[in-house]
């Protein structure tokens, strides 16, 4: 009985030690994992903040305009915006900084805000990095570059500026185009900094769930802490990342102790449920990592990659496909109309449209190929099987029929559209840069088809380039006399047909191309920020001829971009104040893509000036997106039915009873109605026979100069009189400020 006693204590304990030994040994395994695999993902990152600054870089360093206002003609309020707020509010990025070939700082941006001290220099550091890359580009780097066997040359380091922690990138700034070029040795560096300390440790604690991380210069680590070093280029430490790693072990140990303590009966219990508890733990570290993996490489909206992802893989397909030769098909797609359903439905439905988006496309995707949200209503896919000419063509078929079928959402129902660029590796270059600009060349062509996609072509960048030239050319006409001037087509009454006032309308008539259309140039004045020097200029002059003759009233049309402006009021108000002409002779009309800005910005320009005076009229009547609500919820003072319902009068049988049907909604809640396009005396007879108040077009009167208008009004020109000529059809397209 002793011995099996004596056998039974030892087996107990040996017993006990054992699973005291196992559960030791797997409590440290853990911890050893768990520390490993917060040391990988803290190298992951620093690897990740260290390429991206260069990319960040690059979106704004090759750049035709960048060399230009840098470096050709210097305009800070451009590098101003464009480099410095640019890089600091969309990238994070600390300081900016522009360096000419002799060391000298154009421009310095520290903490987003300019920097026009003389003395401010950066630190010596900044000048290493320049110099090593001048180094780079002195031995061909360049060269490799302009031969699309490299990306753009760069140089990043580590170093230290005010006893804190940075990451400096430089790289020069180039030329985008292939027609112009820069003399070797001339570039200007673009150099960007930004410190790992606050922010920047904040949001690596956030995004990877560290705690108490810190930097220490001196490796001061605590028992309980753990290190990452940072190196220089030279592979010098320059100091350490310091965290609190994650102890699940010691954790799980401690739980089960009082376990073990209760007794050797149980003990076979325990080790089943302490083997049980360890599996499960570990499956969930492991779990837990691949989810924090999942999370930073996919969108958390729609669960689809992310940009960051996107341009990783599109960057190792290109690599492939440089060595087999096959071919790769990359898309860009932007969502037609997916502001105004934003505007008009609100934001909550447009994330979940966007979501029903993202569903539906991806029923299209095959298995190889990817497909990701690159940000707001942009996405991208790499097709990689069935890639013929022919295979994409009938995909993007496909994607524009499924994304223009309605959508049902939040009880919500909206209808838009989506546009494709194309551009097909290797005829289109197998570099990654290279090809995502041409894909984007072709998305902008796409939005401007019926097809809804477009397959990138050398005449495409032609079309861009002669853009980019009718862009120089219009603000050379807004600095000029001459070229820009304002017309103006009288409005009739319809009751006497007498003159009631005028329209402004801009007119461009170029040295070289002689008259270019309103549609052509003032699409392009929006997106490139003119519009709002090109509104003021046709105000200002409609305005002025207004106030020295008795015209009555003055329409202006007026951009949504324009309108939303936090101080058009206050500029608008300044015009009338200095030209004289009374605010409530003064129309503008308006779209009603402006009146519907989700922003509230609008609606407090709109109460200012009908404080004011100022009339408002609701332009393009009816081909809106619910135009007819929008008579009870707007306040406007007018709304000009579109051309195309006056067109079809006499024509469309359907047509004179909706004509008819608007005229009295209108005046049923007191709002005054105008019809343009008029160019029939039939129309005109019509329009008069159903009391519309106002009538406009090329069957009164084409517009004529500010001259003309004078020496009419000299001779009584009140009352109709009958156009001189009938016009053509390029006459009588619409040719007013949107």
């Amino acid at each position: 009985m002793r011995r099996l006693a004596v056998a039974s204590v030892y087996t107990v304990v040996a017993t006990a030690l054992l699973v005291f030994g196992v559960v030791l040994w797997s409590a440290s395994r853990i911890d050893q994992l768990s520390q490993e695999r917060q040391f990988r993902t803290i190298s992951s990152a620093l690897v990740s903040s260290v390429e991206k600054i260069p990319y960040d870089q690059e979106s704004v360093a090759i750049w035709d305009d960048a060399v230009r206002y840098a470096k050709d003609s210097f305009d800070l309020k451009w590098v101003e915006t464009n480099l410095g707020v640019w890089l600091h509010d969309y990238f994070k990025h600390d300081r900016t900084y522009v360096i000419r070939p002799d060391g000298t700082v154009v421009y310095s941006m520290v903490d987003g805000k300019t920097v026009t001290n003389p003395k401010s220099r950066p630190d010596e550091s900044v000048f290493d990095v320049v110099t090593a890359l001048r180094q780079k580009m002195s031995a061909g780097a360049l060269d490799d570059y302009e031969l699309n066997k490299s990306r753009l040359p760069h140089v990043v380091d580590f170093a230290f500026h005010d006893n804190r922690p940075s990451l400096i990138s430089a790289v020069p700034i180039v030329l985008e185009s292939k027609t112009a070029a820069q003399e070797r040795g001339s570039e200007y560096v673009l150099v960007s900094q930004r410190f790992l300390d606050a922010s920047f440790l904040s949001d690596l604690a956030s995004v990877h769930f560290l705690k108490g991380v810190r930097f220490s210069r001196t490796d001061d680590v605590a028992p309980n802490e753990t290190s990452h070093p940072l190196t220089d280029r030279a592979g010098e430490t320059i100091g350490h990342i310091v965290w609190v790693p994650e102890m699940p072990g010691w954790a799980i140990l401690t739980d089960v102790l009082p376990v073990l303590t209760a007794g050797l009966t149980a003990i076979s219990i325990a080790i089943v449920l302490l083997i049980a508890g360890l599996r499960r733990t570990y499956r969930e570290l492991v779990h837990s990592e691949a989810e924090s993996k999942h999370r930073a490489v996919h969108d958390s909206m729609t669960g689809l990659a992310n940009r960051a992802f996107f341009n990783d893989r599109v960057g190792a397909l290109l690599s492939e496909r440089r060595v087999s030769g096959d071919a790769l098909a990359l898309m860009f797609l932007d969502l037609d109309r997916f502001k105004q359903v934003n505007d008009t439905l609100g934001h909550p439905v447009g994330d979940a449209l966007i979501q029903e988006v993202a569903r539906r496309i991806k029923s299209l995707i095959k298995p190889r190929d990817v497909f990701a949200r690159m940000g707001g209503d942009e996405f991208a896919i790499i097709k990689c099987d069935d890639v013929s000419r022919e295979d994409v063509e009938a995909f993007c078929r496909d994607v524009v029929a499924i994304v223009s079928e309605p959508f049902d959402v939040l009880g919500q129902r909206a209808a838009i559209g989506i546009s494709i660029g194309v551009a097909m590796a290797p005829e289109c270059g197998t570099d990654r840069s290279e090809l995502s600009r041409k894909a984007d060349i072709a998305l902008y062509q796409a939005k401007n088809r019926r097809l809804g996609f477009a397959f990138y072509t050398e005449e495409m960048s032609k079309t861009l380039k002669e853009r980019e030239a009718l862009e120089a050319d219009l603000r050379r006409a807004l600095d000029t006399e001459g070229e820009l001037n304002v017309a103006y087509q009288p409005l009739i009454a319809g009751k006497g047909l007498t003159v009631s006032g005028v329209e402004a309308l801009v007119r461009w008539n170029h040295p070289r191309l002689g008259s270019i259309p309103p549609p052509v140039f003032i699409p392009i004045a929006e997106e490139c920020g003119l519009i709002g020097r090109l509104g003021e200029y046709v105000l200002r002059e409609a305005c002025r001829t207004a106030g020295a003759l008795n015209l009555g009233t003055i329409a202006v049309n007026v951009s949504p971009i324009q309108f939303r402006s936090p101080d058009f009021a206050s500029r608008l108000f300044a015009i009338l104040a200095h030209t004289g002409l009374a605010a409530d002779r003064l129309e503008l009309e308006i779209t009603e893509s402006a009146l519907l800005d989700s922003s509230g910005t609008s609606a407090k320009v709109l109460r200012l000036l009908r404080a004011r005076g100022v009339r408002i009229a609701l332009d393009d009547f009816g081909t809106g997106y619910s135009s007819l609500s929008y008579l009870i919820k707007l306040e406007v003072d007018r709304i000009k039915l579109d051309r195309s319902f006056v067109q079809a009068l006499g024509t469309c049988p359907r047509s004179s009873s909706i004509v008819r049907s608007v005229i009295a909604m209108a005046h049923a809640v007191g709002v005054s109605i105008t019809a343009e396009g008029v160019e029939k005396p039939e129309q005109r007879d019509f329009l008069v026979s159903v009391d519309c108040d106002t009538l406009q077009g090329y069957l009164f009167s084409p517009p004529v100069s500010a001259l003309s208008l004078v020496e009419n009004f000299a001779i009584g020109f009140r009352r109709w009189q009958p156009a001189a000529h009938t016009p053509d059809d390029e006459e009588v397209a619409d040719p007013r400020v949107a």
